[in-house]
């Protein structure tokens, strides 16, 4: 959603059950009944975390966008709202627990050969984009990724900051590759455990806890877990908050507007009769 507009951020928001559910035929071939469990409990996910997530992202915003106003961020900050983002995919994971293990219980032998493929052909494309074999052109990649990624907050990113990217980039190690085993890894994991709810057919609460489990690892560790992850996320944070202190004026309103437009949507897309009044919600950060 954060990715667009704000038009394309209600299009797809609003219908998320149709998108998820067509996403997971697409790796998985379902058969109509499963077609219809995977629609019945997404649609329950996705009317949960309408009326219990979006508060809580409105008022993460807003602190963002004032700490932003008030030219008060720094590496630390930046760090911190890094980790409190990732904290919110544990309700999600708990949520959505009892419903992928469900499915996950319906699948047959040709099901999941498809998603290993589906997996190693979506791997296959990251490797190409993310991790091309010479040093000079590994350095480009990741320089690219770093200008997008500012770009996307700032808008056109000046000479200099451009050359702040390329140094980063090329201080950077090859973190990607112990990103990319995590990823694979954590692929690996999920095929075997879909296949051990398959076969051994637990009770429903153990298959919950086990998929849970799984489920949290996707929210990564408050370093990273793995030291070059850390060191990755460390340098990037630097790199945002050297861009930012180098922002223009110009640059600074445009995340400024970016920041309003997303709580302005986050409140568009609250169940009717929630929307909070003067864009003032009095819930805790993190409440669920």
């Amino acid at each position: 959603m954060a990715t667009g507009c704000a038009t394309f951020g209600r299009l797809a928001y609003d219908n998320l059950t149709t998108l998820a559910t067509w996403r997971a035929d697409s790796y998985l071939s379902m058969t109509s009944e499963q077609r219809a469990l995977a629609a019945q409990r997404i649609e329950t996910l996705h009317a949960w975390h309408r009326r219990t997530q979006l508060d809580d992202y409105i008022v993460f915003l807003e602190q963002i966008r004032a700490r932003v106003a008030a030219g008060d961020v720094d590496e630390a900050q930046i760090r911190r709202w890094r980790l409190e983002a990732f904290q919110r995919w544990r309700p999600i994971a708990e949520q959505a627990a009892p419903a992928v293990a469900e499915v996950s219980g319906t699948l047959g032998p040709a099901q999941l050969a498809r998603l290993r493929e589906e997996m190693r052909r979506d791997n296959d494309k990251i490797r190409r984009d993310w991790m091309p074999p010479g040093a000079a052109d590994r350095i480009q990649a990741r320089t690219r990724r770093y200008v997008d990624r500012a770009e996307f907050l700032l808008g056109s990113l000046t000479a200099e900051q451009k050359q702040v990217a390329r140094r980063f980039a090329a201080e950077a190690g090859n973190a990607e590759d112990a990103w990319y085993a995590q990823r694979v890894g954590r692929q690996q994991d999920l095929l075997a455990l879909m296949e051990r709810i398959r076969t051994e057919r637990p009770e429903p609460p153990v298959a919950t806890v086990w998929m849970r489990e799984h489920l949290h690892r996707y929210a990564p560790a408050p370093e990273g877990g793995d030291r070059f992850v850390a060191s990755s996320l460390a340098a990037g944070d630097a790199f945002t908050a050297q861009v930012f202190a180098m922002a223009t004026p110009a640059q600074r309103q445009h995340l400024l507007a970016k920041l309003q437009d997303w709580i302005d949507l986050l409140q568009s897309l609250k169940p009717s009769g929630t929307a909070s009044r003067g864009g003032v919600i009095a819930l805790p950060v993190g409440s669920n």
